[in-house]
Order: structure tokens, then C-alpha cells, then sequence
């Protein structure tokens, strides 16, 4: 809990706007009230997760937008990942010291689904919460995967109904279209790092 409040803290005053694997994406205080349930996951609008000038720290590491440290911890954060930047975020902070059959915990803070279309994340928001911080209320790691599996099945429709292409968001609101080569959930993806990672 205490880490998730200092990130989140450190996210709404230098990352606004950040779509990450421990803090959702937004540029707006969250508000509380009965607009932040989650609606219906068919309802839900496909929002990338990652935009132009995303970046915000000097030190980039291909497709883990903003990975930094906690000083004096062995804790690392970072914006969601691409597919292949999990593996490069996982890397970085193992280094050549920590091995890689160790034991990882990795805690990803996002409240709604994510699957990754062409290797990139793209989550399901509600659609008056495109490009807004999406405070969900009080969901469950249960919750969010069948949420997930479920946001799978709604997007392979979308795009089984459009010729191969997905329509989908940018957080400033932008529409854009993409031919789908590929579509998975975050979980399968955690779920292909364990070959190199066994106990992550």
C-alpha cells in the first residue's frame, strides 16, 4: 500500500499521462464516485497504453517506458511494458548479479484488463476515461484477469468483425487503426517469461 501511494504520488506530479505496469494512465485527479465503476467489459474502449514523449527519464530501456529504481531498495518501477520489454525491465534489474532463476516478485498496480496487441499494451477503460487517470475502485487480482481474459474475447471480435484491424485510442483521444497480427493477455505474457524467469 505505502508504495503504491508514494508512486502514485510520483506519478501525478512528473509522469502524467504514464501507462504502466504499477499505476495506471491518466493526467486528471482521480474523483470517487459512481462514474468510476468499471462498466461492462464490451462497453470497454481500447486505449494504448503507450504515446508520443511518454518517456520522461534519461536513461531509456527499450520498450519499459521509465524504468527507474527506489533508492536504497532493491524495488524497481516502471510504465506497462511491451512484450519484449518485460524481458529487457527484467534484465536490468537482475544485472549480472541477481540470478535470473531467482526469486522476482513483479506487482503490476493496473485496475483494468490489458492485452497486448503486436507486442504492444492496450487496455480496456471505460469510455469516459480515455487518457484520464482511471480509478476503479476496489478491484481484485481475480477480478482484473477474468476481466482480461473476457477483454480478449471482446477485441478478437472487434477485430474478427473488421476485416483483421482494430480501432483504438490514444490518451489524447485520438482514433487509429491497426492491423492485428497478434493478440494475447498480460497473463500469458507473464505466464512465456517463466521459461527464462522460473520464478518470477
Amino acid at each position: 500500500w505505502y508504495q503504491r501511494r508514494v508512486h502514485k504520488q510520483w506519478y501525478q506530479r512528473r509522469v502524467h499521462g504514464e501507462s504502466q505496469g504499477i499505476t495506471g494512465a491518466g493526467n486528471t485527479k482521480p474523483t470517487m464516485g459512481e462514474e468510476n465503476k468499471n462498466p461492462e467489459i464490451w462497453k470497454a474502449v481500447a486505449m494504448a497504453d503507450h504515446f508520443e514523449k511518454i518517456q520522461k527519464l534519461p536513461d531509456k530501456i527499450e520498450g519499459v517506458p521509465n524504468f527507474r529504481r527506489v533508492p536504497g531498495y532493491k524495488v524497481y518501477c516502471c510504465g506497462q511494458p511491451t512484450i519484449a520489454g518485460f524481458e529487457n525491465a527484467l534484465n536490468k534489474a537482475c544485472g549480472d548479479i541477481y540470478p535470473k532463476d531467482g526469486k522476482i516478485l513483479w506487482l503490476n498496480m493496473r485496475q483494468e484488463p490489458v492485452v497486448y496487441v503486436n507486442g504492444n499494451p492496450i487496455c480496456g477503460r471505460p469510455p469516459n476515461k480515455i487518457g484520464e487517470y482511471a480509478e476503479l475502485g476496489d478491484v481484485t487480482r481475480d477480478q482484473v484477469k477474468a476481466e482480461e481474459e473476457e477483454f480478449l474475447r471482446v477485441v478478437e471480435g472487434r477485430v474478427k468483425n473488421a476485416d483483421g484491424k482494430l480501432k483504438y485510442f490514444d490518451v489524447n483521444k485520438k482514433e487509429h487503426e491497426v492491423e492485428v497480427k497478434e493478440v494475447t493477455t498480460l497473463s500469458l505474457v507473464i505466464e512465456g517469461l517463466k521459461a527464462k524467469f522460473p520464478n518470477l
